[in-house]
């Protein structure tokens, strides 16, 4: 007889949680600002999280996507892991293909040889994202988010035998990583749990206990669709911030999504090519 599909609000322990990581290695890639205006690697995780539908940023969400999977491979080169899941977002009821965390799951699996099982995990609904609720601040936090994450999650019975990498992407308290980590070991076998973040969000200008963390952005060198340019309030982007034409009010951007909605400036950046359209690689 098939099993049912385990509520993970029944199956697993709070407390126990909030008190002892089971996630027997975590890494982060890089910062994540939330309301800075200058910080580029907060600027790539955001427009790698929101550019879904994949197939309307193609080519470069899945250049961006390949961009974080070395970065990913590169950091657990020395572990070995059998299976590939990814911390499901706010709004999937059930892992989406179209999504460039799916994307980033698939390269890594394809570049490591393991399976992506992802899909043993779902939600009986939808919700808002995690930082839009006011309840989940304050000294009980994380025992908060955890809450918030198995009120609706389910895993599919299954073996996981070996070990597991968790992709997350923005991690805050590690709530998420906790539950999918737990659940994988308690309930489905794993062995080991190894959780990478793309990011994780910073607090107290960086005085939170997490270090020097910076993403190293070098390999996006030889993309210039991906270069960091700047956005002003007149509507132009521009390839550096000391470009004597920028109005003082200026953002960072990633370039393809800058070319979708400003004017390049004509002193800094030029005219692009005839014909040229926002989502072709220069």
């Amino acid at each position: 007889m098939k099993k049912p599909p385990i509520p993970l609000r029944s199956a697993l322990n709070i407390a126990e949680l909030a008190a002892s990581d089971p996630c027997d290695r975590a890494v982060v890639l890089g910062s994540f600002w939330p309301y800075s205006r200058s910080s580029f690697e907060s600027r790539l995780i955001k427009v790698f999280k929101t550019c879904s539908p994949t197939n309307d940023f193609e080519p470069h969400i899945s250049a961006l996507a390949r961009f974080y999977a070395g970065l990913v491979l590169d950091k657990v080169r020395y572990e070995r892991f059998e299976w590939v899941v990814r911390v499901l977002g706010s709004a999937e009821v059930k892992p989406e293909p179209n999504r460039p965390q799916s994307l980033l799951a698939d390269m890594v699996c394809a570049a490591a040889g393991a399976c992506n099982a992802t899909d043993l995990f779902f939600r009986s609904q939808s919700r808002p994202p995690m930082r839009v609720v006011d309840r989940l601040a304050g000294a009980e936090a994380l025992k908060a988010r955890l809450h918030y994450v198995v009120q609706d999650l389910f895993l599919r019975p299954a073996e996981l035998a070996g070990s597991v990498l968790l992709l997350d992407d923005i991690a805050n308290t590690g709530a998420s990583a906790r539950v999918y980590a737990a659940a994988a070991k308690q309930l489905a076998g794993a062995s080991r749990v190894v959780v990478v973040n793309l990011a994780a969000t910073r607090f107290a200008a960086g005085k939170d206990g997490r270090g020097l963390l910076r993403l190293d952005t070098s390999a996006l060198a030889d993309k210039p669709a991906l270069s960091e340019v700047w956005t002003d309030s007149a509507g132009a982007f521009h390839a550096g911030r000391d470009c004597p034409s920028i109005e003082k009010s200026a953002d960072c951007e990633v370039r393809f999504v800058a070319e979708r909605n400003f004017r390049p400036c004509p002193d800094c950046v030029g005219r692009l090519p005839a014909g040229r359209k926002w989502w072709q690689i220069p």
